[in-house]
């Protein structure tokens, strides 16, 4: 093969890469179609104005809640377990590994660089 057949295929696989693909692409929705109220479907009026639909997750909530072990635990519940917790945590950090209580006059007791 000579040069100019390896140039004239090399520039022939080129210009083929340029095609147009435009069907790559999405189509666009126009503006007013987009900006449009959404459509709301026929049968939506009909399922709101069931009465049994209500009436049946009522009675599987009642059913769920009869069973659960316990009582969900409140924002009030959780911010009193909380607070005990960080002064749980405030009193080991103010003992030694070993459990007695740290002096006054050496803080760093706590921390196991303050170990001898």
């Amino acid at each position: 093969m000579g040069l100019r057949q390896i140039l004239g295929a090399t520039a022939l696989i080129g210009l083929a890469a340029c095609g147009d693909n435009t069907s790559d692409y999405p189509a666009l929705l126009p503006t007013e179609q987009v900006l449009a109220e959404p459509a709301i479907a026929g049968h939506a009026a009909d399922a709101a104005q069931l009465d049994t639909a209500g009436a049946a997750l009522e009675a599987r909530n009642r059913s769920l809640r009869a069973r659960a072990p316990g009582t969900a635990a409140g924002t009030g519940d959780l911010q009193r377990r909380a607070q005990a917790l960080r002064s749980r945590a405030k009193t080991l950090s103010e003992r030694s590994p070993d459990g007695s209580p740290c002096p006054e006059d050496r803080p760093d007791c706590a921390s196991p660089s303050g170990q001898d």
